[in-house]
């Protein structure tokens, strides 16, 4: 599932302390030399809403420890939703749906029924290479096939062509240990990874499994910690980090280009690299996050702060380097007053682009000032990182 962000910072602790200082002691003429050891502690709160138009938040959580700058220890989170009642990490195969099957099996009078065989993950298959989809059957038997079910793309609610069914399905049939799925696959051999079906018999229940999709990655959670394990066993530091999370696995990648980290296909959007830079500077981010080029276009993504939090700012520049387009992608200012600013279009976005070239000259909105200087800001960032290309 595609997720929509809403960069605002909302929340945000930072403890970085010295816990020992380095120190040489000799004995007997060997020099033993004790390493620098600082703790880090950032938490980092998105806010926004769901591809499915639910509002949600994100907290990042980094943390650990470092010898002579070399992370050593890493706890690595993110809480959705933190403080409420639907509190969950998605690092909880329970909580977030990506290369995760769940199978629901019901018994109806002495027959049973496939209420549910779900599958999340990505695969070429499919326009924009994510899928949610889920397969049923109201009587299940030893002989049911795969070809007996009926399969649903959530995403639409329409009936889902056997092809695409292959393709969705095909990573949890390999988890299975079924390297060709096929019409007369027995779905009871899908669904015993599941532990729904035991001992020549179904079992009554739901259960959930993840799964190595595309390219090898598993669930989100188990990426996450792909991605922990990587940085420790790199020893990289916060500042090597950083600049992972600034040029690996980015959006414009295929997911098939994505194998830097082993286990971890998911993108690091904006939110990777902004949570790891204040760990370094106990600030918030303004500067540049990435950019990307599309038939001659070069678009600049932004981050600088309004009234609210975050203004991230989407700056495009034709071939000549004339900026033709700047377009808030998502903003907490507040509605009536910064939020006309921000709007698509507003009067104040075409006056920065009639004054790309005397961008000092405009004129700042009176009531408006953080998030006006905010726009001409990024503005002043994005062309600046232009011509540095």
């Amino acid at each position: 599932m595609k997720k929509k962000l809403i960069a605002t910072l909302t929340a945000l602790t930072l403890v970085l302390g010295l816990t020992s200082c380095a120190t040489e002691t000799k004995d007997q003429g060997v020099t033993t030399k004790t390493p620098v050891v600082e703790t880090f502690a950032a938490e980092y709160e998105m806010k926004g809403t769901t591809s499915a138009g639910k509002p949600k938040n994100d907290t990042f959580i980094f943390e650990g420890t470092t010898e002579d700058g070399v992370i050593t220890e890493l706890n690595f989170d993110i809480i959705r939703n933190k403080g409420t009642e639907g509190e969950y990490s998605k690092k909880d195969i329970m909580g977030y749906q990506m290369n995760v099957s769940d199978v629901q099996i019901e018994k109806v009078g002495e027959d049973y029924k496939l209420t549910k065989l779900s599958a999340a993950g990505y695969d070429d298959a499919f326009e924009g290479g994510q899928y949610m989809v889920t397969a049923s059957a109201d009587v299940i038997t030893d002989t049911t096939t795969f070809k007996d079910l009926t399969f649903i793309n959530l995403a639409t609610q329409a009936e889902l062509e056997f092809d695409k069914a292959i393709a969705a399905y095909k990573y949890v049939a390999v988890e299975a240990g079924i390297e060709d799925l096929n019409e007369e696959t027995l779905v009871k051999d899908i669904i015993s990874k599941h532990e729904l079906y035991k001992d020549g018999s179904f079992v009554e229940g739901v259960n959930r499994i993840s799964f190595a999709g595309y390219n090898g990655g598993r669930s989100y959670g188990e990426q996450i910690d792909a991605i922990a394990t990587h940085i420790l066993n790199e020893k990289m530091t916060l500042e090597e980090v950083y600049e992972m999370f600034k040029t690996v696995n980015q959006m414009d990648q295929p997911i098939a280009d994505r194998d830097v980290v082993s286990g971890a296909t998911i993108s690091f959007v904006g939110d990777f690299q902004r949570m790891v830079y204040v760990a370094i500077n106990g600030e918030l981010f303004e500067g540049v996050v990435t950019h990307t080029i599309t038939d001659g276009n070069t678009k600049v993504e932004v981050v600088t702060q309004g009234y609210g939090g975050e203004v991230e700012t989407h700056v495009t520049f034709d071939g000549e380097g004339k900026i033709t387009e700047i377009a808030i992608r998502d903003a907490q200012e507040t509605p009536e007053i910064g939020g006309v600013l921000t709007a698509e279009n507003s009067e104040f976005i075409n006056s920065l682009i009639e004054g790309q070239d005397k961008i000092d000259d405009v004129e700042v909105v009176s009531g408006a000032t953080k998030t006006s200087e905010a726009l001409v800001k990024a503005v002043k960032l994005a062309t600046e990182y232009y011509k540095g290309l």
